[in-house]
């Protein structure tokens, strides 16, 4: 019988820390121990929403330029890499979960070590990246399921797709909720969340307020850190963002909104977004066709995505068996 949840979450970006929130409170809604710990920029955000973490070492990489990378690769990447691994390895050893959630790949080994029941957190498919990544994340998957892993649970805005794969399900995307006793926000027009990766949010921002439209952008000087974005996505009347943990934050709360994908794995999800033709949600990929779809959508005002937070699911595919066998 699983009495206690152990949870994971990588230190590159909030976005990490945030979607992995929602799961840790719905396990506790279910009477369950959970413990959490990642470290880095999300770290601030898991506290706030009370749970506390002992220190984790952290990775960090610049991705300035290939230089810098393979310099911090050797020089901090590596000797990071190890030192963390000792550390979660203690963690697991000390909190004893019964069964693991993660997005940390360095976990994943720490569980399989341990002997520990690992679920992995995903917000991404091959069926949806290019051949190289495509491929890397299969065999990844695969890897996984060969040390032990019990299931990828990948985190989207098309969860009744058949995966077509025993080790993979789908849930909705994983959003904070606010508890009631947050402050009302005023509502306004528009939300930029530009994320670890985000550019020309600032250009973006002038473009809208020239159109006469109320802007707030996450992270600015006038930006205080919220212990959820639930309120102030829900007062918006659309979203701007290019991580799929702001996508998320923004959906579920039924914000319209646009996406302007960066990196990769950002612009593989806007692919497939423009593939789907997701009510509510679209992409723009220059600051005017971004600006242009955002007007839309504020003008509109009843064109509102339609998600179920994927964390009820989520808990009910880790907690699976025993369910079963009750």
């Amino acid at each position: 019988m699983t009495e206690k949840i152990g949870i994971v979450y990588w230190c590159f970006g909030a976005g990490h820390s945030s979607r992995i929130i929602p799961l840790a409170k719905e396990f506790e809604s279910r009477g369950l121990d959970v413990a959490v710990v990642g470290g880095g920029a999300g770290k601030r955000f898991v506290e706030m929403n009370g749970f506390e973490q002992p220190g984790l070492a952290e990775i960090s990489v610049d991705t300035d330029s290939y230089l810098r990378m393979a310099k911090d690769m050797v020089f901090d990447a590596l000797p990071s890499t190890i030192k963390r691994i000792r550390d979660i390895n203690s963690w697991t050893m000390r909190e004893k979960p019964d069964k693991l959630v993660t997005d940390d790949p360095l976990a994943v080994f720490v569980a399989a070590f341990r002997g520990i029941e690992v679920y992995r957190v995903e917000h991404l498919e091959p069926s949806i990246l290019g051949p190289f990544w495509g491929a890397s994340l299969k065999a990844w998957n695969c890897l996984f399921s060969s040390i032990g892993g019990e299931k990828v649970v990948v985190t989207c805005l098309w969860p009744d797709e058949d995966t077509g794969s025993k080790l993979v399900e789908r849930v909705g995307p994983l959003a904070q909720e606010g508890d009631g006793d947050e402050e009302a926000v005023e509502p306004y027009n528009v939300l930029m969340s530009p994320g670890t990766f985000g550019g020309d949010f600032q250009e973006i921002r002038e473009k809208l307020e020239d159109k006469g439209l109320s802007v707030r952008t996450v992270g600015d000087d006038s930006w205080e850190t919220k212990k959820t974005m639930a309120p102030y996505t829900e007062a918006a009347d659309c979203m701007i963002c290019a991580g799929f943990s702001s996508i998320a934050d923004a959906v579920v709360p039924g914000t319209p909104t646009v996406i302007y994908p960066f990196i990769p794995g950002q612009v593989a999800i806007a692919g497939k977004v423009d593939e789907e033709n997701i009510k509510g949600i679209k992409t723009g990929y220059s600051v005017d066709e971004v600006v242009e779809k955002a007007v839309k959508f504020v003008e509109e005002k009843d064109t509102m995505p339609e998600f179920k937070n994927g964390a009820s699911k989520f808990a009910d595919i880790v907690l699976d068996k025993e369910r079963d066998s009750e």
